[in-house]
């Protein structure tokens, strides 16, 4: 997340697609696996290409079997793949069976039984403790959350991302599921690099007001909004497209949530 200091404001730019898209040359990343559908059996090579060039992998109790499994499915065609750095959670989804596998291979586990916070949470901190320990620096942590059909985990992974600005402080937290990918835009000013291709196909992106009311001002959306309010219970940005510029341009005075899809592009 760059700054660009514009007198008393700045603009906070955005180009995750990109990121995406370079084969990960960057290694200033972490990734992190939830106990949720790994729906990329498209994109494998995107996935393993994410894991293996992480600084640091975390798997999330439950998704640690799914992470297994998903490895086990594709294992005629990744060999040699980095254990998981650690796992966390209260354990109560993830088998003994791969548990101690991990565990002989020298992953680190931490047991986080707090049932006042969801494992998506205790995950970020237990990162944190781990960068500090290990000293290790990041900028951009990849959270694998796909939907699994239940609305109240969506929305609890939502409210991960708002919790995730004081336990990785100044650190992006991307969400990423098979098609598309979210985070949240702070109060300020956003630039937004969208790739061509998904302006082209006019995808849909979305600002939603999770949280609270929010007065949002944008340029380059098909429906842009003009210091518009924001609100559950009146209107929501929700199935928008792109206007034409690659560049897409956010102004909000409170936390929103950005989604955009990004199937075309994987």
């Amino acid at each position: 997340m760059n700054c660009v200091d514009q007198g008393i404001n700045k603009t906070m730019t955005w180009s995750p697609c990109e990121e995406l898209t370079t084969e990960f040359t960057r290694n200033h990343y972490g990734i992190i696996i939830l106990n949720s559908p790994i729906n990329f059996s498209f994109h494998q090579e995107f996935v393993i290409r994410m894991w293996r060039q992480a600084k640091v992998r975390v798997t999330v109790d439950g998704g640690t079997d799914r992470w297994q499994h998903w490895l086990t499915m594709n294992e005629h065609e990744f060999k040699d793949v980095p254990n998981p750095d650690l796992i966390t959670g209260d354990m109560d989804s993830l088998s003994k069976e791969v548990l101690n596998h991990f565990t002989d291979c020298g992953t680190k586990v931490v047991v986080t039984p707090d049932q006042n916070e969801t494992d998506y949470v205790k995950a970020l901190v237990e990162l944190n403790k781990y960068c500090c320990s290990e000293n290790i620096e990041l900028d951009t942590v990849y959270v694998l959350a796909d939907t699994c059909g239940r609305f109240d985990q969506i929305m609890a992974n939502i409210n991960a991302l708002f919790r995730s600005r004081d336990i990785l402080k100044g650190i992006r937290i991307y969400q990423i599921a098979s098609t598309s990918l979210t985070w949240l835009l702070d109060e300020g000013f956003h630039s937004i690099s969208i790739p061509e291709g998904l302006v082209s196909n006019r995808d849909w992106c979305a600002l939603i007001p999770i949280g609270g009311p929010c007065q949002v001002s944008t340029t380059g959306l098909k429906w842009d909004l003009d210091n518009t309010k924001l609100e559950f219970g009146d209107l929501v940005s929700t199935s928008n497209t792109y206007g034409g510029p690659s560049v897409i341009t956010v102004k909000t005075n409170s936390p929103v949530i950005w989604s955009m899809s990004i199937d075309s592009l994987l």
